[in-house]
């Protein structure tokens, strides 16, 4: 099942939008609060409540028509609390995920897949209305967020069951997906030669001991808390990997995958990027990166030059926040075709400050 499409009307900051998505890898670009991170989550949420919903079982607690409000609220977490002059319904639960505006109103989501569609609404008194889930049963989704969980696995999943952490359920979901035993066996076909590149950059093989990540490699055994952060993100696709729950049609959605990264393993990231998206998984991406999004315009711009196992199909988003606090989009195959690039514009304006200094320098007349 790859997702192919979605509509959003009044959904979080999306007071209308549409998203034509990628099989492959999916590129969303944009300032801090124009809801890059909300779509991945919405997606992600869905995606997951189908993964866990018997199907042909309307009597089950397990069906989608449950499962998907205590997603929503587990992964975006919206206050159920009234506020002091606040009207009860606009902070009640799921309808602090419909957009702000006067009166009652209602938001909705349609999700459109190569074999099935959802749509479902959310009211603003915090409810979910008209579903109807026409989605097959699909491969399992991973939500890697912009702070590592590598170093923090050791006790969470017990501490989180018993509330003793305020994060949202990504970073629960993400830990019980580090946690699943190594595959037996050799690696995937798909996956070859990734694992061996994944080692070298780590300096050794992943392993699980006591409930904390350690790296074996030829001078002896590093705990997780000494990595490198950085380092840290790369365990942490190893661990999927080598556990099969990143596996071709799996999802993969990343919350600026270039943090804490070096210009060198940010390049090396896109190419880790294209290398899963060419091996049947469906890449998302969230970035404010001006190296990583480059490099996969160019491997965009330029398919043939990228080697087989890199080839893939790449789309780009931009959001932007308009006057009335909505949020609008465009897309496109490479990056020159968004008219909207805040990373472009912000390198624009360095480059023409430092004009400016330079003559100002020159001449000895501040500019």
């Amino acid at each position: 099942m790859k997702l192919k499409k979605l509509d959003l009307e009044k959904f979080c900051a999306f007071k209308k939008a549409s998203f034509e998505f990628s099989p492959g890898i999916n590129v969303l670009i944009g300032a801090n609060g124009t809801g890059k991170s909300h779509l991945m989550k919405l997606l992600y949420s869905i995606l997951k409540a189908n993964e866990q919903a018997e199907k042909g079982n309307p009597h089950s607690p397990n069906t989608m028509l449950t499962l998907l409000p205590q997603k929503l609220l587990a992964v975006f977490r919206p206050d159920p609390l009234r506020a002091e002059g606040v009207a009860r319904e606009e902070w009640e639960g799921l309808g602090r995920l419909v957009f702000r505006s006067r009166g009652s109103t209602s938001g909705r989501v349609s999700l459109e897949t190569d074999d099935g569609r959802l749509v479902f609404k959310l009211t603003r008194p915090g409810r979910l209305r008209g579903l109807e889930n026409h989605l097959t049963k699909g491969k399992p989704a991973v939500f890697l967020p912009a702070r590592e969980a590598f170093s923090m696995y050791e006790g969470f999943i017990a501490s989180y069951k018993n509330k003793e952490l305020a994060f949202d359920e990504t970073y629960f979901d993400l830990c019980v997906a580090l946690g699943a035993a190594p595959e037996r066996g050799p690696w995937p076909a798909e996956f070859s030669g990734l694992n061996t590149e994944l080692e070298g950059e780590l300096g050794g093989k992943v392993h699980l001991v006591g409930g904390r990540f350690y790296v074996y490699n030829k001078d002896g055994v590093i705990e997780s808390h000494l990595l490198a952060e950085g380092l840290r993100k790369l365990g942490t696709l190893f661990r999927l990997m080598q556990n099969g729950s990143l596996t071709r049609n799996s999802f993969l959605f990343w919350d600026e995958p270039e943090a804490n990264l070096n210009p060198r393993l940010v390049t090396l990231m896109s190419r880790m990027l294209c290398r899963l998206a060419s091996s049947g998984v469906q890449v998302f991406v969230a970035s404010h990166d001006y190296l990583l999004t480059h490099e996969l315009s160019l491997a965009a711009e330029y398919p043939k030059q990228q080697p087989p196992e890199l080839q893939c199909l790449i789309r780009f988003f931009a959001l932007s926040r308009g006057t009335d606090g909505a949020v609008s989009t465009q897309q496109g195959d490479i990056l020159a075709d968004l008219k909207n690039n805040p990373i472009l514009d912000e390198f624009s304006a360095l480059y023409d400050r430092r004009s400016q200094l330079f003559d100002s320098k020159e001449t000895g007349v501040p500019t």
